[in-house]
């Protein structure tokens, strides 16, 4: 009786730890902090202290990346181009993967080169690819690398 309890307890200080948690984010975010901003992003994302909610986490990633968070600016480049709480919007997801890439997130590089390889919310542009797959792989993403390998994008 006493260990049901103590695990009652312990998971109503755990939810109140992430109930509290995602207050103080919120607070934060809605005061204009850019970082707070994609936390709760990715907390409204995931679903962590709180419901998942695919709107929100499009419009706290926006507030966040219009601010040139560079993270938020991939995310925001992955909702479109998955329409995760807004329509599939190819030219909106390039626009902000290109804004992240230009700032060397390497997760941002690798995912508009696939866009110009595959022409996706632009016209096939392999040397664009080759150039976007190459930095992502020469900073640090081992995907990026396998991709240039097997797409033989040397040649570009």
């Amino acid at each position: 009786m006493k260990t049901n309890l103590l695990i009652l307890l312990l998971l109503f200080i755990i939810n109140f730890s992430f109930a509290q948690s995602f207050n103080d984010v919120k607070k934060s975010a809605e005061q204009g902090h850019a970082v707070a901003q994609y936390t709760l992003g990715v907390m409204y994302h995931k679903g962590d202290g709180t419901l998942t909610d695919m709107k929100q986490a499009l419009y706290w990633f926006e507030k966040s990346a219009k601010q040139g968070n560079a993270f938020a600016q991939s995310n925001l480049g992955l909702m479109y181009d998955n329409g995760d709480g807004t329509l599939t919007d190819k030219k909106q997801a390039l626009y902000w993967f290109e804004k992240s890439a230009k700032q060397g997130y390497e997760d941002a590089q690798y995912n508009l080169g696939l866009m110009y390889y595959n022409g996706d919310g632009t016209l096939i542009d392999k040397k664009q690819a080759a150039i976007w797959i190459r930095k992502s792989y020469e900073n640090g993403s081992e995907k990026a690398h396998q991709f240039w390998d097997a797409k033989e994008l040397y040649n570009y």
